[in-house]
């Protein structure tokens, strides 16, 4: 019996130690993102290197909370979930539905909450459903993007896909009537318009209904911290500090063209 109390002792003071090692070795916490994302979400300022937008502050808010330093690690979108994996970095803003492996993250709590919506050149026709209006018509894309919901119509034709490499491109090509509808989150598309003097007006045609709630996705190493990670979101959230980080980004009245 004593022998058995001993290898108990010794396992969990190991299981222990592992963790604490495992939290110790955090000293930053490191941030996939997208080399292009742009603002409202992530831009480095070329000049100073200073970091903006939707992500840095609240990934700045919550390393604060975690008393870890913040870093960013520009890569490509098709590349980030396995930098996460493969500990190359800490963390990332990925639903598990876009995602090949996400059983190999672990995912905190939600911290953005947005739709996916058309967007066009045309106002809205209120006697015609939303199919009615986009349905045999071009719409630009992301590429590296999945969009399930869309995946019956492109499979069909009814929607051409028009795939464009950086998210500030969408509207511009719109623009350009390169194609005929844009879909794309509304916080996204709600900065863009509202920052940007476009020559030609633009409408929301209407969303799916769907709702995309996306959480932090973190490396496995990160599972011992997760409790405190979500208890920060969770505080962030009551105490309407994310609405505010949202808010003033989303005010923001400039943009590169």
């Amino acid at each position: 019996m004593l022998f058995r109390n001993l290898i108990f002792s010794l396992l969990l003071s190991g299981l222990v130690h592992q963790q604490a090692m495992a939290a110790s070795e955090h000293k930053a916490l490191v941030v996939a993102v997208i080399f292009a994302e742009g603002l409202p979400f992530y831009e480095v300022d070329n000049k100073t290197q200073q970091t903006s937008g939707l992500f840095n502050d609240i990934l700045l808010k919550l390393a604060q909370t975690l008393q870890v330093d913040l870093q960013f690690s520009p890569t490509a979108r098709n590349k980030i979930e396995q930098d996460i994996i493969s500990a190359k970095a800490d963390v990332g803003f990925l639903a598990p539905k876009w995602l090949n492996a996400p059983e190999s993250m672990l995912f905190s709590d939600p911290v953005l909450t947005y739709q996916h919506a058309f967007y066009g050149l045309v106002a809205p026709q209120k006697k015609e459903s939303l199919s009615a209006q986009v349905k045999g018509k071009t719409v630009c894309l992301r590429e590296n993007y999945s969009y399930p919901e869309l995946d019956a119509w492109l499979e069909k034709g009814e929607l051409t896909p028009v795939r464009v490499s950086r998210e500030t491109r969408l509207f511009d090509m719109l623009q350009l009537s390169r194609c005929d509808l844009v879909y794309t989150n509304t916080l996204r598309a709600q900065w863009t318009i509202s920052s940007h003097d476009f020559d030609k007006s633009i409408y929301q045609l209407g969303t799916l209904g769907g709702v995309d709630q996306i959480p932090l996705a973190f490396s496995l190493s990160w599972l011992s911290r997760m409790p405190e990670i979500n208890a920060a979101i969770a505080d962030m959230r009551h105490s309407g500090e994310l609405k505010r980080i949202v808010d003033k980004n989303l005010a923001v009245k400039y943009a590169k063209r």
